[in-house]
């Protein structure tokens, strides 16, 4: 069975039809350095690292970044311009930072995290009894008000770009 998923890595430059900022192998060897084995031979396997590769940046381009993507034509989120922070990016630069949030992601997700959730539900289920076992979760656990989940880490990564970060600075 022939390829149906391939990453296309943006490099700065606006690469047409561009879906990552990583390739399938970089994913392979952060893996893999992290204890996580991503099978690679068949065209199936690299396929499904390179869906890793895809779901990780859907997450990072619903982000609210600063400043503005370079070229309305581009299909990712970086390289991005009028960003107004210190140290400065340039134009067609995309942070390593950035690179290592989507390698991150790819673990999330392999691990099974939804990064985007199709549905915010009804709400959180706050206590549940079954026979003698009894499980209480907290309201807000590990899900933001916009209904994604809160990746303490990823932030950490991206916090310098972020509208939510009104300082700018790394």
């Amino acid at each position: 069975m022939a390829r149906q998923v391939t990453l296309i890595v943006e490099d700065g430059t606006i690469v047409p039809d561009a879906n990552s900022f990583v390739t399938e192998e970089q994913i392979v060897e952060y893996a893999l350095a992290r204890g996580v084995t991503l099978p690679f031979s068949t065209d199936a396997e690299k396929d499904a690292v390179a869906v890793l590769g895809i779901k990780a940046m859907d997450y990072l381009w619903i982000q609210s970044w600063r400043g503005e993507v370079v070229d309305v034509s581009q299909t990712t989120p970086w390289p991005r311009k009028n960003m107004n922070v210190t140290p400065s990016v340039a134009e067609d630069e995309i942070p390593s930072l950035v690179l290592e949030a989507q390698l991150q992601l790819t673990l999330l997700a392999k691990g099974g995290t939804v990064l985007i959730p199709v549905s915010l539900g009804t709400g959180i289920l706050i206590k549940e009894k079954i026979g003698r076992i009894e499980n209480v979760y907290s309201e807000k656990a590990g899900v933001s008000t916009n209904g994604l989940p809160i990746l303490p880490g990823i932030s950490a990564l991206l916090f310098p770009w972020l509208l939510g970060n009104l300082t700018g600075s790394v």
